[in-house]
């Protein structure tokens, strides 16, 4: 019996079309693939290749097409490898009087510098045309003897300053968080009538601003100096989906196999692996709670009145105190948990004065609280209440316990803006080996009441039938 090795798709899933057919005379790809083979004597692969002459399209003119070319694809791909070739391409070629390496961490720019330093100084002819090396930090340049040099820099909002840079490489273009380091670097360019910026990257997430306000921009197609080729997975796709996987990362079966995506998957975090495998964007890159799950089990008919008599409620309060939220879970016969916000407060003062009502309405079998959080703000009106007290390990037990729940498809839940928002912004604060939801990033109570009313329902003893009488909470205070 025979398997078929899965290999990479080498056509980008997003991408900006040609104007033309592209051939020698449209594309200055054909060329810089050409050197790479017979100059530096490496294959490129064909998503590179692709890439080269999607990139390098020319106008009627015979200058770029593109002023701004954004690349996405999976993380181990070969992108440091593109880097290095059209470097040295376009210094050989007397293209490029300029170039500038730029990353977030100056180690991630001196990692491409290095290797196309190590490819002109291994190789006799190119060596030939070797000027001087630079090794100093902060002044690393490969100068060859027709004057093109290739210097690099930390991606700062003072980078580039007082250079005139023919082909500005971008890497790491995700970490991007403000438009500092993007406003200083991209105005290096302007003087020059020809040049090229390559931003390069995996997906992002919310708070990178520059990447996902250029992809969006590219994509659109309103501004035409800006071309983007993204290999990525399709949004919400399964994790473990093979097509997924050649799809974000066309360098399958060259440079990374089958068997190392899958081990990352197994091992990642499933936002660090839909980001860096699948080249998805994501909401945040350490979300504690996978998003795409979540967002899978929206169900806008789910209500808990047809569970009453196994309601259990939490009560959790913002660090600042501006915001409390109390929601409710019950644990169905097949094992799920159903959840729902009941009520949310701008300030402790409300919740406290409309929170014993509310509950007498809902009459949830238990109430739970976190009394060493920041509830304690209504640990004398909670225990007057004769609350549940999830304390100690246990709260990194509901936190952990949610998120294992909500990845197996097990939590239904309506939709509800806040709660959404609540657990789109929480992240994981580790403890050892043992982690909970993070408070430092925005509001994320809602997301603590659900976790505490899902733990709460899961471990109160089996419920007595409930009284005839006995009138569910029905949402109207």
């Amino acid at each position: 019996m025979t398997t078929t090795q899965l290999v990479g798709i080498p056509t980008p899933r997003l991408s900006t079309e040609p104007l033309r057919p592209l051939t020698p005379e449209t594309s200055l790809g054909f060329e810089a693939a050409r050197f790479s083979r017979e100059v530096l004597g490496v294959e490129p692969l064909p998503w590179q290749e692709e890439f080269l002459i999607r990139a390098l399209e020319l106008r009627p003119d015979g200058g770029f097409r593109f002023r701004t070319v954004l690349l996405l694809v999976g993380r181990q791909n070969g992108k440091t490898y593109l880097c290095k070739l059209l470097a040295l391409w376009m210094m050989f070629t007397g293209r490029a009087q300029l170039v500038l390496g730029c990353a977030q961490s100056l180690d991630v720019a001196r990692e491409s510098w290095q290797g196309a330093v190590d490819i002109v100084q291994d190789d006799d002819d190119l060596r030939a045309e070797l000027d001087n090396v630079r090794h100093a930090n902060g002044e690393q340049t490969l100068t060859l003897t027709n004057g093109a040099r290739y210097k690099i820099s930390a991606a700062t909002r003072s980078a580039g300053r007082g250079l005139s840079v023919d082909l500005l490489l971008l890497d790491e273009l995700r970490e991007h968080r403000t438009w500092d380091a993007w406003a200083a670097l991209s105005k290096t360019t302007t003087a020059k009538a020809n040049a090229l910026i390559l931003g390069i990257s995996n997906a992002g997430e919310t708070a990178s601003v520059v990447l996902n306000a250029l992809r969006s921009t590219a994509l659109s197609g309103s501004d035409p100096t800006l071309g983007i080729f993204e290999w990525s997975a399709p949004e919400n796709c399964e994790l473990d989906d093979p097509h997924a996987w050649a799809q974000a990362n066309p360098g399958l079966g060259h440079t990374v196999s089958e068997a190392a995506i899958r081990s990352d998957m197994m091992t990642s975090p499933a936002a660090r692996f839909r980001t860096e495998s699948l080249c998805c964007r994501v909401d945040a890159l350490d979300s504690a709670v996978d998003l795409v799950a979540w967002q899978a089990s929206v169900d806008h008919t789910a209500t808990l009145a047809p569970f009453r008599d196994r309601v259990a409620a939490c009560v959790d309060v913002a660090p600042d105190g501006a915001h409390v939220t109390l929601a409710g879970a019950a644990q169905l016969d097949d094992g799920s948990v159903r959840v729902e916000v009941f009520a949310a407060w701008e300030s402790v003062t409300a919740a406290r004065r409309e929170l014993p009502g509310i509950l007498a309405r809902i009459a949830p079998r238990t109430v739970a609280w976190f009394p060493s959080g920041p509830a304690a703000g209504l640990a004398a009106d909670l225990r007057s209440l004769d609350t549940v007290e999830i304390k100690g390990a246990e709260v990194a037990e509901c936190c952990q316990e949610l998120a294992t729940l909500v990845t197996a498809r097990q939590v239904r839940h309506p939709g509800d803006p806040l709660l959404d928002a609540h657990v789109a912004g929480a992240g994981k604060a580790w403890s050892g080996d043992s982690w909970r939801f993070t408070r430092s990033g925005g509001h994320v109570d809602a997301l603590y009441a659900v976790a505490g009313a899902v733990h709460a329902a899961r471990t109160a003893p089996v419920p007595v039938p409930v009284p005839r009488s006995r009138v569910f909470y029905t949402g109207e205070v």
